[in-house]
């Protein structure tokens, strides 16, 4: 009996999360990145075919961050034996639109872009706080929040899906509107929106604004600029419409910052700690069921339990190789569910990402 309570002593040390990529953000952990959602017309399997093919070439361009990496050589020739890399797929109905959601294993795409030194994303993405001020034509200008539902901020969040990048609107309420005007965003007055997006411990902040100019074949600009740690991006797009500015806009973001924080297979460490708090390990047993999964991915080396309360527990991960496949083998196992940390969790109490247990009793 003393061995199980020593094991389950508090060590007050705590490893912190080693990061990916260089930056001082604390990233948060994407879900599905090596999978996919297309729409297609049937189940036919010309139709079902077709549509693994786009979804391989989707998840190659979120993993990659740049397009140009679908008509590599290499990637052409993995298309063409796409049912190599294919883990799973599954149809659902969304409101009479049927889609296929394919799933691939990310240990094969990893090496394919390893082998030909392709650019390389992982799943640790900075989260960008949306600050975007729009001009109506009478002049009055409005901060989109959460609440929105315009074409425009549909499809914000529909390409951000897609490419897995992580993005939040604030909220406004009386607590923003207190701290924080639509002036502010425009002229990018950096102090009331840092002091406004403390409450939301978001890793980046994205300032933009959409105005018009009648004189441009594509009147509709958004000017935008993202500050992360000390990193600073800027940027332009334009549409014929404000409601298409959403698809250039989340494809120039993904351009520039996969510049900056993907990697290629020269660049990567060799072994990486992950660490992880779970929810709901009431019993020894889940414990040990946890670390017996744990162990049993490929990649994984070796499984520290850093504290133990029935409450919230906390585990070190030893990786040898992509983080990705760990994340990936935990999403597709279905006993660990990842915890949303609501828009109020502070950026420290971020840093490590929480599971709930759903192994049973």
């Amino acid at each position: 009996m003393s061995r199980l309570l020593s094991r389950f002593a508090f060590i007050a040390s705590i490893t912190l999360l080693t990061m990916l990529y260089n930056g001082s953000a604390q990233a948060k952990l994407v879900d599905n990145l090596y999978s996919a959602e297309v729409e297609v017309a049937s189940q036919s399997n010309s139709h079902r075919q077709q549509a693994i093919r786009e979804a391989f070439e989707r998840v190659i361009l979120k993993v990659t961050g740049q397009p140009e990496s679908i008509e590599h050589k290499a990637v052409e020739r993995a298309l063409r034996s796409v049912s190599n890399y294919l883990i799973q797929y599954g149809y659902s109905d969304n409101q009479g639109q049927r889609t296929l959601t394919a799933t691939f294993d990310g240990t094969k795409i990893r090496s394919l872009l390893a082998e030909h030194q392709l650019p390389y994303w992982g799943s640790r993405r900075p989260e960008l706080l949306m600050w975007i001020v729009t001009e109506n034509e009478d002049g009055r200008r409005t901060i989109l929040d959460s609440s929105g539902q315009s074409v425009f901020q549909q499809q914000l969040s529909f390409f951000a899906r897609q490419l897995s990048l992580p993005i939040r609107m604030p909220l406004m309420d009386l607590t923003d509107s207190f701290t924080i005007s639509p002036t502010d965003v425009w002229a990018r007055f950096m102090q009331p929106i840092k002091e406004t997006s403390k409450r939301y411990g978001s890793d980046g902040l994205f300032v933009g604004k959409i105005m018009r100019n009648a004189e441009s074949e594509e009147p509709w600009v958004l000017d935008w600029s993202v500050e992360v740690g000390d990193r600073r991006l800027y940027g332009k797009v334009s549409a014929t419409s404000k409601d298409w500015l959403a698809e250039p806009l989340m494809q120039q973001l993904m351009a520039k910052l996969s510049s900056i924080y993907s990697m290629t297979a020269s660049d990567e460490s060799v072994s990486q700690t992950m660490a992880i708090k779970v929810e709901g390990l009431n019993k020894l047993q889940h414990v040990l069921a946890l670390e017996s999964f744990l162990k049993s991915i490929v990649s994984v080396q070796d499984v520290t339990l850093k504290q133990y309360s029935q409450s919230l527990s906390e585990f070190d991960i030893v990786i040898n190789g992509s983080l990705d496949h760990v994340i990936q083998s935990i999403n597709l196992d279905g006993r660990l569910k990842v915890r949303d940390m609501g828009p109020f969790v502070s950026m420290s109490e971020n840093q490590v990402q929480t599971y709930e247990w759903r192994g049973g009793n």
